[in-house]
């Protein structure tokens, strides 16, 4: 490696690095955990829990019945027992609801500004009321009873070589991960070749490029912007990567971390470094092709023109992934999907992550991945040296397409 393009990854890393853009980019997701969770408590803290105001009527023994367990309930029966005067003191907002018991069925009248009411919470209550009322009338006991009300149940269990889960848990664990890796993913590569075609775009358009081709050569700049930008994605990721360390460490003995480390049972250490091996490298795929593209336009306004075909390629494995989260991850597609560069970052490790592919086939997508990387670098040097001096007022894609057909292996 020489010294023009050490000279240039470090002009590339540390102009980012030094921006607040970047740490308002690597910042953001703290920032929106904490006004989340502010926001959170906020709504806990000046919830109103008061218990509601409900007038029975009809049934003076399920008043009573009520009136007992009103604190289980979280309300309070008020002594009026009658419809009309009810009716009036909800107007007036003197209570909150009125309870109307029939033979078979309840009816529960509330307001808009009433105090909540658990409606199941009371359903099961005057449900239990009414068997008990009924085993009476039959001549049933407490054991006959429960003998007929207990639900059968069946548990399902989701059990491989690695380790067995509930299936509903494991259900909705698999979906997570599965649609989160292809929005983080989504999110990181879009917003990194973002930068380098505005750096691109900036240096063409102000006339920089001829001075640093000048001084330097179209592969050096080439190559230094591309593992610039990949040091400064590699830092974002280290940054996280260390408050998650530090997460770990303050919060593991606490319950309800415990319980989440147990969900998330297949996010191993050897996955994540399996997870950022597949980021930067598809990142830097996308680089690659973003500095291909914006080395074809003249001047600024022509950036969004530039990114949109790498915008509409970055969207089918993101749609692809949040649809396999949804309906599963055994579609044949979908498996097949995971070993094609472009689309397997955002397929493969949920696959992986939910045992649905092995690490043996994990390492061969992310092989493939490195190759078709390997393979388009030096491909695009050659689209970049040839286009990044040239202007021209066609359409940007038509550009693109043409030098794709014109360059010369």
């Amino acid at each position: 490696m020489n010294n023009q393009l050490i000279l240039t990854i470090k002009h590339t890393y540390f102009t980012h690095l030094k921006s607040k853009s970047f740490w308002w980019m690597v910042l953001g997701p703290f920032i929106l955990l904490i006004v989340g969770a502010t926001i959170g408590a906020g709504f806990t803290f000046f919830q109103n829990d008061s218990p509601a105001t409900v007038a029975v009527i009809n049934q003076s023994t399920i008043r009573t019945e009520l009136k007992q367990q009103q604190n289980q309930l979280n309300i309070r029966i008020s002594t009026i027992t009658d419809d009309q005067t009810a009716q009036q003191a909800l107007k007036k907002d003197k209570i909150d609801a009125i309870l109307k018991i029939g033979d078979n069925q309840a009816t529960l009248i509330t307001q808009p500004k009433s105090n909540r009411i658990d409606q199941d919470q009371l359903q099961n209550f005057l449900k239990q009321l009414s068997l008990q009322d009924r085993a009476q009338q039959y001549g049933l006991n407490t054991e006959q009873i429960n003998a007929i009300t207990n639900p059968y149940k069946v548990t399902g269990i989701v059990q491989d070589d690695h380790h067995s889960q509930d299936s509903t848990s494991n259900a909705i664990v698999n979906g997570l991960l599965t649609t989160g890796v292809s929005v983080i993913i989504m999110i990181i590569v879009m917003t990194y070749a973002s930068i380098i075609a505005n750096e691109i775009a900036n240096e063409k358009s102000s006339r920089i490029m001829e001075t640093l081709l000048a001084a330097s050569s179209a592969h050096i700049q080439y190559l230094g912007k591309i593992i610039g930008i990949i040091a400064l994605l590699a830092t974002q990721l280290l940054a996280y990567l260390l408050a998650g360390t530090g997460t770990y460490l303050v919060a593991r003995n606490q319950p309800i971390f415990q319980q989440g480390l147990k969900l998330l049972s297949s996010i191993t250490p050897l996955f994540l470094i399996y997870t950022i091996c597949c980021i930067l490298i598809a990142t830097s795929l996308y680089l690659v092709l973003a500095a291909i593209t914006a080395s074809l336009v003249n001047d600024n306004s022509q950036i969004q023109q530039a990114l949109s075909p790498i915008t509409m390629l970055a969207m089918i494995p993101y749609l692809i992934g949040a649809l396999s989260g949804s309906m599963g991850n055994q579609n044949g597609l979908i498996k097949v999907l995971s070993y094609i560069p472009f689309m397997s970052q955002s397929l493969m490790p949920g696959q992986l992550a939910n045992h649905q592919a092995s690490w043996l086939q994990a390492i061969i997508s992310l092989v493939l991945a490195a190759l078709t990387l390997i393979a388009l670098t030096h491909y695009g040097e050659k689209l970049y040296a040839k286009n990044v001096l040239s202007y021209s007022d066609e359409n940007i894609t038509k550009q693109l397409l043409q030098a794709f057909r014109k360059v010369k292996h």
